[in-house]
């Protein structure tokens, strides 16, 4: 099978749309784990022993 042949076959299996939608959900992710928390005016509660 040439390479044409391949990237037809490809092409009709679904695989792009299912690698596409998997690079979309590796990018939200890392997206969220970048996010900073919130600055909020409030100090956060810290016991001392």
């Amino acid at each position: 099978m040439d390479e044409q042949g391949l990237w037809m076959l490809f092409c009709r299996t679904g695989l792009p749309a299912a690698w596409l939608a998997l690079a979309g959900e590796r990018e939200e992710r890392s997206q969220q784990q970048r996010e900073e928390p919130a600055k909020t005016a409030f100090r956060p509660k810290i016991e001392r022993a």
